[in-house]
């Protein structure tokens, strides 16, 4: 079948976003036969150092290493790229057919190249000052697809929405941002975002990566799937 300017084109449209964003990171060889519960993969294929960033640290310890320069921001950022580019390959399947294939996924778009940049600016200014730009300086944080992000997709799970381009960004990502954090990922949410499971006609249905049999939830499924595969820095009390 041609697709063209149909409900399907659209779709094809943020699928190639998303692979586009996602092949510019080295995903490493995964085990062709897979348990249900896929969380213990990570750490069987990631570097070492990259397995000591992801698991080892919540939000606090992790700013704290950075600051001290244990570790560059570049350096995580490109630790939980890969680990979520990892979880993405884990935690995807067929889940139907139509004209099209359309996957389980729990990540919309990578943002290779801005966190990049941001890492990049946050270790120049660290380095020359001595100081960091706010608590959370360095770390990675994941951002579900509806919270726009100026200059980028917003569709909250709607195909008729996939051409909307946020104007701005929200007002909570200019509090992160202020607070030195490095956005790196946007993650899936079910269609009008109310679903008590995470699918839509774009991305298919998320799965629990504990037991991939099982949904994830919604309607934060793709944040809750990608925390469960420690591709998301946690926030501990």
């Amino acid at each position: 079948m041609t697709v063209n300017n149909t409900w399907e084109a659209l779709v094809q449209k943020a699928v190639a976003v998303r692979d586009k964003s996602l092949a510019k990171v080295d995903v490493p060889p995964i085990p062709s036969k897979l348990p249900l519960n896929v969380t213990g993969i990570p750490a069987m294929v990631l570097t070492p150092e990259e397995v000591e960033i992801t698991e080892a640290h919540d939000a606090t310890s992790l700013a704290t290493a950075i600051a001290s320069k244990k570790y560059t921001a570049v350096t995580v950022v490109k630790a939980f790229m890969r680990r979520a580019a990892v979880a993405q390959k884990l935690v995807s399947h067929i889940a139907m057919k139509v004209e099209i294939d359309l996957q389980v996924n729990c990540v919309t778009e990578l943002l290779f190249d801005t966190a990049i940049e941001r890492a990049k600016e946050l270790d120049e200014h660290l380095e020359k000052t001595g100081k960091t730009v706010g608590p959370l300086h360095g770390v990675p944080i994941s951002v579900k697809e509806h919270i726009g992000m100026k200059g980028l997709a917003c569709n909250a799970g709607f195909v008729a929405w996939i051409d909307y381009i946020a104007p701005d960004d929200a007002g909570l990502l200019k509090l992160l941002y202020a607070a030195g954090a490095v956005f790196y990922v946007r993650t899936t949410e079910p269609q009008t975002l109310m679903h008590a499971a995470t699918s839509s006609a774009i991305f298919g249905e998320t799965v629990n990566p504990h037991n991939t049999n099982l949904t994830c939830g919604g309607s934060s499924g793709g944040e809750g799937a990608i925390i469960g595969m420690k591709a998301s820095v946690q926030f501990l009390g």
